[in-house]
């Protein structure tokens, strides 16, 4: 399972990439910390099985490159991660297309639980939108 990680914060990226490095069957495909150096791979076709993206990213939302993403390719899920744990930033991710959200506090049990639930086509969202997904 080939995932790439798109977030503005070096550390978060290194973080992303040891988690997926110490699970054998998750590769990185590539990280960004822009929405333009995202674009560039996407237009390579270098297109992941899951997106792990951020929410603020330096050079717009991570909710309109989600929206950019999916009308392209549509079967990609897309799970967000934010520092922002109010219910309205998982809202607007789910308004978007993505397939989860999750709180960067959150364990990296969680995050691996979230990264499978969304991978086997079931939705994550962390605050929770059971009323929405009901």
């Amino acid at each position: 399972m080939r995932i790439a990680v798109v977030d503005d914060h070096s550390i978060m990226r290194a973080v992303y990439r040891s988690l997926i490095d110490d699970s054998p069957e998750l590769d990185m495909a590539w990280s960004a910390s822009t929405i333009d150096e995202a674009r560039l791979h996407i237009e390579r076709d270098d297109i992941p099985d899951i997106i792990i993206m951020d929410v603020t990213l330096p050079d717009g939302t991570g909710y309109d490159l989600v929206r950019e993403i999916l009308n392209e390719y549509p079967e990609v899920p897309i799970l967000m991660v934010s520092a922002h744990e109010e219910r309205s930033y998982a809202e607007q991710a789910a308004e978007c297309g993505a397939k989860g959200y999750l709180v960067k506090d959150s364990s990296p049990a969680e995050l691996m639980d979230a990264l499978e639930t969304v991978i086997s086509g079931e939705v994550y969202f962390k605050p929770s939108l059971n009323a929405q997904q009901g």
